[in-house]
């Protein structure tokens, strides 16, 4: 390592600054992994009333994944089906591209990062053995983009951060001017890393960028025009955490209904108190007399007295503590259709048409997402297209195709095509209303098969 230079201080301040973002959105990611899986905090209303014991009893058989739904539902509508250029040359060498990384499943890993983030990435970097560069996603635990102020376009930097086998820290820092790769050294006071350049053999260091773009592309949704070097973004149902932690509260409450309130009780006058040994949070065990109207399965209420009358106890009904209004919010806010989430009646007597129209606001928001997604896509084969052997040059006018995320039926899309056929151009009909891939509508060219396909259709 002596060979190796010494870290610059505006290096060291760059490291930091990425590193202190990169941190931040560990914390929430890990935070908006367990309403994803699950497996979500405590709420602090839990916390507060000292029944957190109680809570993980019961939610671990209870908690359900809300986030993941809210997630899913957009991820099944995003699937990529070609990239236009207006050259068919370009359109093959770009979907060459994709192909050869795999980007089919790769990109729907991307996309539902991004979704559930806000944000996630993709680092492409040439292989020696291949005529494609590599390209890799990562998510926001562990990397990050910078960029100029007030741009959510020019990448100034980006920064890898993990944690070894050895469990030694790196980081690899991506310029324009090169790459940048380093280990954590010594810490300084204050807990704060100084970073070290990590040797790396048969490489330079730094190693040459000769392509001069920072070459880790973005995947962001639902941003806003903010300032900054690094812009907002924002999951799925990032602002809905709240609302989620009420529904799980509702959820831990209804079932304290079901197991101490969900029973008749017996009572039994006169007799002597009886007490109980309860231990609290903090494992401190004390015996606590039984409550006269203790209300759990098969216990006794007791009372001293016995000259007292009763009047009858029913069960508790746990109906009261239903989240089918929050589930409306939720879908509401979200813009999930109603009828993805449980609902108090059941589906009956719903149509075709009711239902795609609940859809409306989630088509709207994949529309959204398309728009952003697809020009991540771009940027990521453009700069791929740099690295290629023989490089390819994608216009800044290439276009993301999507497959079409409406439910339509194949006898409406064959009745589309009938009143299209003399408006659209094959291909385009092919593409818009059969939902048809660039790679099939060429092999039916090949095959002879749109001609025949038209046929078929003039005659219906």
């Amino acid at each position: 390592m002596s060979s190796l230079p010494d870290i610059p201080e505006a290096m060291q301040r760059q490291l930091k600054t990425l590193g202190a973002e990169l941190d931040r959105r560990r914390s929430l990611s890990a935070s908006l992994a367990g309403y994803d899986e699950g497996g979500s905090a405590i709420p602090a209303a839990v916390i507060r009333a000292r029944l957190t014991n109680a809570y993980r009893l019961l939610m671990g058989m209870a908690n359900a994944p809300w986030g993941s739904l809210v997630v899913d539902s957009v991820l099944d509508r995003l699937e990529v089906s070609g990239i236009r250029t207006g050259d068919k040359a370009l359109d093959d060498a770009a979907w060459s591209m994709w192909q050869d990384n795999g980007f089919d499943s790769e990109s729907k890993l991307a996309h539902r990062a991004a979704l559930l983030d806000g944000r996630a990435f993709a680092l492409i970097w040439p292989d020696g053995d291949s005529e494609s560069p590599v390209i890799s996603v990562d998510d926001m635990t562990q990397m990050v983009v910078s960029y100029a102020e007030g741009s959510r376009r020019i990448r100034t930097a980006a920064m890898r951060r993990w944690v070894d086998d050895d469990d030694q820290t790196h980081a690899t820092l991506y310029r324009p001017d090169g790459i940048f790769k380093f280990q954590a050294g010594s810490t300084a006071a204050g807990g704060e890393t100084k970073w070290e350049a990590r040797e790396v053999a048969g490489e330079t260091w730094p190693l040459e960028n000769p392509y001069k773009v920072v070459p880790v592309v973005e995947y962001a949704v639902n941003r806003k025009l903010k300032p900054g070097q690094f812009p907002f973004a924002r999951g799925e149902f990032e602002h809905c955490t709240g609302l989620l932690d009420r529904i799980n509260l509702l959820t831990f409450l209804g079932l304290v209904v079901a197991l101490w309130q969900g029973f008749p009780l017996r009572g039994v006058i006169g007799e002597s108190i009886k007490y109980d040994a309860v231990t609290d949070d903090d494992g401190n065990v004390a015996q606590v007399p039984q409550a006269p109207f203790d209300a759990q399965a098969d216990h006794l209420f007791q009372l001293e007295n016995p000259e007292a009358k009763l009047a009858e106890y029913k069960a508790a009904d746990r109906a009261n503590l239903a989240v089918y209004p929050e589930l409306d919010q939720l879908a509401v806010i979200t813009k999930t259709p109603r009828h993805y989430f449980p609902l108090a009646q059941g589906m009956t007597n719903i149509s075709a048409d009711a239902i795609r129209a609940s859809e409306g606001g989630l088509h709207a928001k994949v529309a959204s997402h398309k728009s952003s997604l697809g020009e991540s896509h771009e940027e990521m084969l453009r700069v791929a297209g740099l690295m290629r052997k023989n490089e390819v040059v994608i216009p800044s006018s290439a276009e993301t195709q999507w497959k079409d995320s409406e439910s339509r039926s194949l006898a409406e899309r064959a009745d589309a095509a009938s009143k299209l056929k003399d408006i659209l151009p094959p291909a385009a009909l092919m593409e818009m209303v059969l939902n048809a891939t660039p790679s099939q509508i060429a092999r039916w060219e090949a095959q002879g098969g749109i001609a025949t396909l038209l046929a078929g259709v003039a005659k219906s």
